[in-house]
């Protein structure tokens, strides 16, 4: 292939490992965890009902949970994407093959002794993404003399320690470190200089890589009804991620990239005055624009190395509904919006992505067998979401005439366990 078309192909491929959404709502980040938070649309930041949910969006609000408990929860992503395009009379579409990707949560809160100290341990695939797009020589963007196979694929871990205090009865604050553990595999890698003929060498041969940051929380009960939240999730400060590779002779290369995970500010609210309801708002911002990797600019340097995304920074809403039906049966409903970090005219270059998912429908119940022991379901519907754009050539820009559509839909079930004490 010829460097033009290896750098169309750079382009877009190294949107996927910023943007992230085949596995993801708002950029690189979950938008949820655990079937009890992913039930109620993320919302989670002054509604404290599971321990999953209450560490990876507010570890405070630990404080707030009745009884020590350990839950238990996995999540199947089930990703539907399409890629179209079309030049002149030449046009096609082609369906990617990402199978399925699992998503594990665990989540511990323990009340001390003392009660005004409550200790709090989450384990979560925090980001993640993956794609799987032959070459379709029906398809222009994906044909030899395109983009060729787009694959990629990757994985972040985080656990998380956290200690509440009570302050006072209706003020709770939290702090703890995240240690973050990643592995992203890339084919080519373009945030190394092309080789000598103008390809780019794979970015396969690695291991994980870690990192780390901090979260801070505040938890305030306003009245018997109303509860308010906030928390802050520090940049993600990753180890710089390097891989053996090889060049277009098959002699040794080192390539390496900073790529970190961005910082969120979380604020909410929650209201229970009404009797076996309760409602719960989150608002969330997340600075891709400050992150290493998001907001370098996209542009190529003389070598064709590539030097970042340019990413804006978004908000995202996500509002949440519970209904207690019975002693055993507590029913649950969300919704989520996300604002989309990638314009549609950078629809091309993300066409390893699936592209930020804007609206997400989510469901869930929870069965209590006993006192102590209770299952938890739930299902998350992204909506159809397509990105529009040309096919574009690096040096040359936009090809005349020529069309690009990027589409996907996804399902995740989720399902787990909660044993209290």
């Amino acid at each position: 292939m010829q460097k033009p078309n290896r750098l169309m192909f750079a382009v877009a491929f190294f949107g996927a490992i910023f943007s992230a959404q085949a596995l993801l709502a708002q950029g690189t980040i979950f938008s949820s965890s655990g079937p009890v938070n992913r039930s109620m649309g993320g919302a989670a930041v002054a509604a404290p009902i599971d321990s999953i949910g209450a560490i990876y969006w507010n570890p405070a609000t630990i404080s707030g949970l009745e009884r020590s408990e350990t839950a238990l929860g996995m999540g199947v992503l089930f990703p539907n994407q399409t890629v179209a395009s079309s030049v002149g009379g030449f046009a096609g579409s082609t369906d990617a093959d990402a199978g399925a990707f699992p998503l594990p949560n665990i989540g511990w809160v323990h009340k001390t002794e003392n009660p005004k100290v409550t200790l709090g341990l989450g384990i979560n695939a925090v980001a993640g993404f993956g794609t799987n797009l032959p070459v379709d020589p029906t398809n222009p963007a994906l044909a030899p003399t395109g983009l060729g196979r787009v694959d990629s694929n990757a994985s972040f871990l985080q656990i998380a320690p956290v200690l509440s205090v009570a302050l006072r009865d209706n003020l709770s604050v939290a702090a703890g470190p995240t240690l973050t553990a990643g592995r992203i595999s890339l084919d080519p890698f373009v945030f190394g200089s092309a080789n000598a003929d103008g390809s780019y060498s794979s970015a396969s041969g690695t291991r994980y890589h870690w990192g780390g940051g901090f979260q801070l929380g505040a938890y305030y009960i306003h009245s018997p009804a109303w509860r308010f939240g906030a928390s802050l999730k520090s940049p993600t400060w990753m180890e710089t991620f390097q891989f053996h590779s090889e060049d277009q002779l098959g002699n040794p290369r080192e390539l390496s990239v900073d790529v970190d995970l961005p910082m969120i500010l979380s604020l909410g609210t929650a209201y229970d005055g009404l009797e076996n309801w309760l409602f719960a708002l989150d608002v969330r911002y997340f600075d891709y624009k400050n992150t290493d990797g998001f907001g370098d600019r996209a542009v190529f340097d003389a070598t064709g190395k590539l030097g970042g995304l340019d990413f804006s920074s978004v908000m995202s809403t996500s509002l949440g509904i519970q209904r207690a039906v019975s002693e055993q049966l507590t029913i649950r409903g969300g919704y989520s919006y996300n604002q989309n970090p990638v314009r549609n005219s950078e629809a091309f270059y993300n066409v390893a992505s699936p592209l930020t998912f804007q609206h997400i429908l989510s469901t869930g119940a929870s069965l209590r067998f006993t006192d102590n022991l209770a299952a938890n379901v739930a299902y998350s519907y992204f909506f159809e979401n397509t990105r529009s754009g040309q096919i574009v050539f690096p040096g040359i820009g936009a090809i005349p005439g020529s069309t690009f559509d990027n589409t996907l839909d996804a399902h995740i079930v989720s399902f787990g366990l909660t044993i209290q004490q």
